[in-house]
């Protein structure tokens, strides 16, 4: 794994986690069988997860939230897929049952029996850079996702009065609402 991918993965995540590790080398190996690098613009990365491997995906392959190619289906597993929007065909790459086999602190972290101290967390992400591809589980698969691009048509909610694409408008009665005054709100206004 290239230095500067993994100074970037540590800055955007805050530290060299277990996780960080492990998502740079499912993600190096997805590239690998891919025969593509990072940054190209017709890359889709996903991760199975909502922690850690989804930050190491958006380091290693350029894909982000922003560019509409980076996605999280949280299914709690420690599994990744990278893919090419024009032809749909990617790589999911997750680990085999054996993988707790790789190393006692493998098995600890993967397994949740109990907390790593700063050094074995240390010891264990610096030796998962580098995990042999016996451990994982390499699949060539057809993805069902597009980079996803916002190009609508923008309306103005008839409550807040704040613009929204017209993709993502309520209709009711006679108003056009945004989701927040439509009532699927995340937020409660002081």
């Amino acid at each position: 794994m290239d230095k500067r991918t993994i100074e970037l993965a540590v800055a955007l995540h805050g530290h060299l986690a277990p996780g960080i590790a492990l998502g740079l080398r499912m993600s190096e190996l997805a590239l690998l069988h891919l025969n593509t690098k990072k940054g190209d613009r017709h890359l889709i990365g996903i991760s199975e997860t909502a922690r850690c491997l989804a930050d190491a995906v958006q380091a290693a392959t350029g894909c982000t939230p922003g560019h509409g190619n980076a996605y999280v289906e949280d299914y709690g597993k420690l599994a990744i897929t990278i893919g090419d929007s024009r032809t749909k065909k990617g790589v999911r790459v997750a680990l085999r049952d054996n993988a707790g086999n790789f190393s006692p602190l493998m098995n600890k972290w993967a397994m949740r029996l109990g907390k790593l101290s700063h050094e074995e967390e240390n010891e264990l992400s610096k030796r998962l850079l580098d995990m042999d591809k016996q451990y994982f589980l390499i699949q060539d698969i057809a993805i069902e996702r597009s980079q996803d691009f916002e190009n609508s048509a923008i309306a103005r909610c008839s409550v807040c009065g704040e613009y929204i694409p017209e993709s993502l408008v309520e209709k009711k009665n006679d108003g056009v609402y945004c989701k927040a005054c439509g009532g699927n709100r995340y937020y409660k206004v002081l």
